[in-house]
């Protein structure tokens, strides 16, 4: 009987202990559960610091886009109510938030918070602004020179929600949306103005600029306000370009290319240092002989006598080749130097104008070299944007300044916190020279070879030129054609630089690129 008794207690306590350990995992799997359910955070958007022109205008980030942030329940599509195409996403994605273009912003719910994004790129001074890789970083352009600044200005924008054990987001919970630092205002701000350099790619469109470059320099200061090369690639796919054998990537106005006749105001120039009259007459014959070798104007038949505005009105070859030989080689090379040819030009880490080629001190003791080197022919080649900066200097009264590109950086309130000092420009010729240099190409402009550049309603000055390159399609040399001058004659505010790749005339290339570009910065007042 005792051990009967006995046994009935131990399996009550038995009983009474099992009871209590299903009890404590039923708890325990209560309290486990619970423990899971808990507040999730996503980043849903990210933003990356802005590029700016001059004016803190944004050339990138311009166009903003509206999201929402939407936790998927049934509360939350009524308060979308079709705010958005039912194409873009699964409603019912894995139970997780997600976020959806919408077509504008309603006010928030608990269910649906709305925000702006903005896309990063657009095609406009695509050279200049570069792109960033799969990984946000950049790759070339000011996107790569300025990787670390634009990231340290960056931003995200995060959504936090209440998951249940499995992570999916609990359809009474709600959606709390927080920014930060998204879209702050840190940068860099660039020398470009965003109209004007619309205006010249919309030039390049115009007039089918299928293959070169546009440069635009504040007289003045030699700020670089416009930048255009073409083709261009779209920063938002540059894979779709990798295989084009155009060349897109290749930024025009920073490379290299034969010079032609609007290299004969460095002749001139010189000559005039040197104490040549302008009044220097030489009769044109169309031809004339240097050592042996003869070298041919564009005109056969000859431009008779001119003197140096003439001579520059007409472009004749023979004229500038018999004054080069009047003064020799060295004072035409030095010149050439200090207006920054021959030189790179590092405007930012990963962007530098080209070097170019001048011929050396030695090969100028050949008249045959001075002769080619006088009209802008033989070693010579230049960019458009030392061009167009050889030009600011005569319309600058004689004095060079390095172009450049950068202003400032600014912090994420958009204080500057770096300023850009300018080299200091750099008297290259007398005022004088410089002055009378500047008339010779205004008459250029009015009754000579420049005519098709002369503006509606400002004066100009400018010269033109066909330049061979030594490359040959098709047994026809390809030729470059240009255009570099400034406006208005009297007062230099603008100086323009124009270059096709390959050209049939300036006058018809790019001549009427810088009257279109004057007149849209010089509109007809009615």
């Amino acid at each position: 009987m005792k051990r009967i008794t006995a046994l009935c207690t131990a399996m009550v306590v038995f009983i009474w202990c099992l009871n209590l350990r299903v009890a404590l995992i039923m708890d325990a799997d209560y309290s486990t559960a619970a423990a899971v359910n808990s507040a999730r955070t996503v980043t849903v958007a990210t933003s990356r610091g802005y590029i700016y022109d001059r004016n803190y205008v944004p050339l990138v980030n311009r166009v903003k886009q509206h999201q929402a942030a939407v936790l998927p329940c049934a509360q939350a599509l009524e308060a979308l109510g079709g705010n958005f195409d039912d194409t873009q996403v699964d409603i019912l994605q894995d139970g997780k938030p997600y976020v959806v273009s919408t077509f504008y912003r309603r006010p928030d719910t608990d269910t649906v918070k709305y925000f702006d994004t903005a896309i990063r790129y657009g095609t406009s001074a695509a050279h200049i602004v570069g792109y960033t890789n799969a990984e946000g970083s950049g790759v070339c352009g000011i996107e790569q020179s300025f990787d670390a600044l634009l990231s340290d200005t960056s931003g995200t924008v995060e959504v936090s929600y209440t998951a249940d054990a499995w992570g999916n987001a609990l359809p009474t919970g709600s959606l709390t949306l927080r920014e930060k630092n998204y879209d702050s205002k840190g940068g860099v701000r660039l020398t470009l103005d965003s109209y004007i350099q619309e205006v010249c790619e919309a030039a390049a469109e115009q007039f089918r600029l299928t293959a070169g470059a546009i440069v635009v320099l504040k007289a003045d200061t030699a700020e670089i306000l416009a930048s255009v090369s073409v083709p261009t690639f779209d920063p938002a796919n540059p894979a779709a370009s990798l295989q084009d054998e155009t060349s897109p990537f290749l930024n025009r106005a920073l490379t290299p290319y034969a010079t032609g006749s609007i290299f004969k105001v460095v002749t001139a120039a010189a000559a005039l240092e040197q104490g040549i009259d302008p009044n220097f007459s030489y009769t044109c014959t169309g031809s004339i002989d240097v050592g042996g070798t003869i070298f041919h104007c564009h005109k056969h038949d000859g431009h008779g006598t001119l003197d140096m505005t003439g001579a520059l009105a007409n472009s004749c070859n023979t004229y500038f080749i018999a004054l080069a030989q009047e003064i020799g080689g060295k004072p035409i090379l030095e010149l050439s130097k200090q207006l920054g040819l021959g030189s790179s030009n590092a405007l930012a880490a990963s962007i530098t104008d080209a070097t170019g080629t001048l011929p050396d001190e030695k090969s100028l003791s050949n008249s045959g070299e001075i002769a080619n080197f006088a009209f802008g022919q033989g070693t010579l080649s230049t960019t458009p944007l030392q061009m167009a900066a050889v030009y600011a200097a005569i319309a600058n009264g004689g004095i060079y300044i390095r172009p450049y590109l950068l202003m400032e950086q600014l912090n994420n309130h958009g204080d500057a916190v770096a300023e850009y000092i300018p080299d200091a420009g750099v008297r290259v010729m007398q005022t004088t020279t410089a002055e009378t240099i500047g008339g010779m190409l205004q008459v250029t402009v009015t009754d000579g070879s420049g005519r098709n550049a002369q503006p509606s309603t400002t004066t100009a000055a400018g010269k033109t030129a066909t330049a061979q390159s030594g490359i040959f399609s098709d047994g026809e040399e390809i030729l470059r054609t240009w255009f570099c001058g400034y406006f208005p004659a009297d007062n230099p505010e603008y100086v323009i630089s124009v270059m096709k790749e390959n050209g049939s005339s300036p006058t018809t290339d790019c001549a009427p690129i810088f009257k279109f570009i004057a007149d849209s910065l010089y509109p007809s007042v009615s």
